[in-house]
């Protein structure tokens, strides 16, 4: 029997156990998708928890029974890459799951969370710029790829990944 799982609105003063998060999960997932020198770069741009996320109320936690952080992901109506946004479209952020509960329903029921929270705002689509390692996750979620972006983290700093959508 799995540990039930619970989801809450994250806050600011989750900053630090979202931040311990990332970096659980970002340098031990990402590795079999990426170079060492693209992880080089990267991992310390978004192994960190951003404050605006963490405000929005539309950005969620998932908990263990202890209460321990093992998830975290949501969405906003503002594109991360160019910084605005349609009506009626919403976009995921910033989805990690702690590698030791990976395939425990955590991040589909982040997914699942913010879909309805997006839904419920009226968004009417749904975009997401997955890792290379979690397409297939989101493909099993009903996003489809549109294709390969890349991200630009900072100046000289870019990231690979699969532009995808979902309607609502």
């Amino acid at each position: 029997m799995s540990e039930p799982i619970q989801i809450r609105a994250a806050n600011p003063a989750d900053r630090s156990a979202v931040t311990q998060l990332f970096r659980r999960s970002y340098p031990r997932l990402l590795p079999d998708h990426y170079d060492a020198k693209t992880l080089q770069a990267v991992l310390p741009l978004i192994t960190t928890a951003q404050p605006a996320l963490l405000e929005c109320g539309t950005y969620f936690l998932a908990h263990d029974e202890r209460g321990r952080v093992i998830g975290a992901g949501g969405w906003t109506d503002v594109s991360p890459a160019r910084g605005v946004g349609a009506i009626d479209e919403g976009h995921v952020r910033h989805v990690a799951t702690d590698p030791c509960h990976l395939r425990k329903g955590v991040a589909r029921q982040l997914i699942e969370t913010s879909v309805a929270s997006a839904a419920a705002y009226g968004m009417r689509r749904m975009h997401c710029m997955s890792t290379r390692t979690a397409r297939a996750f989101y493909e099993a979620m009903g996003f489809q790829p549109t294709g390969e972006i890349e991200l630009t983290l900072a100046p000289g700093v870019y990231f690979p990944a699969v532009q995808m959508v979902r309607e609502l």
